[in-house]
């Protein structure tokens, strides 16, 4: 009879190669699915700011008009993004006269990588009406949001005053 050979060396805990794989798999497939969670979650949120910034603005406005019977006139489209004059969010910003008696500061986009070339806030105005969009910044646009701009369907959020809405 053979006897075994023992040895007084305790066995070592550790992983096996399969094992090891098999972690990292799993953490794999739960960050595949918690990243393009949180980036809904993070575009909800950027929307929910964007949205408080057109109310902000739009009741600015409305004081504004209250003061001096018109609202803020300009040239055209006026807004923060470099195709629309890169106008800044002081007193001479893409909404003349808001800042500071109306408006501390006009908004901007709580998206760091806004404005570019055309996504960014943009005002337009005759004096009688106007319109403001978060242009292409919006990460969501259900048709029956307060802030759905029928002209950009699928890429601006708007307020405006009644004329101003077809612009």
């Amino acid at each position: 009879m053979k006897t075994q050979r023992t040895t007084n060396h305790p066995r070592r805990a550790a992983f096996t190669m399969m094992e090891l794989v098999l972690v990292l798999l799993s953490l794999l497939i739960i960050a595949a699915i918690a990243v393009p969670r949180f980036g809904k979650v993070q575009g909800r949120a950027q929307d929910s700011v964007r949205t408080a910034d057109l109310e902000a603005v739009q009741a600015a406005l409305e004081a504004y008009k209250q003061d001096h019977g018109q609202y803020p006139a300009v040239e055209g489209w006026r807004g923060d993004a470099v195709n629309y004059g890169g106008f800044g969010y002081r007193a001479d910003g893409y909404v003349p006269g808001l800042v500071p008696e109306y408006l501390q500061e006009l908004p901007r986009d709580p998206d760091p990588s806004y404005p570019g070339e055309t996504e960014g806030y943009l005002y337009r105005s005759n004096g009688k009406d106007y319109k403001l969009i978060a242009h292409k910044t919006p990460s969501d646009f259900p048709t029956n949001h307060r802030f759905y701009d029928p002209k950009r369907r699928t890429w601006a959020y708007q307020v405006s005053s009644r004329g101003g809405r077809g612009w």
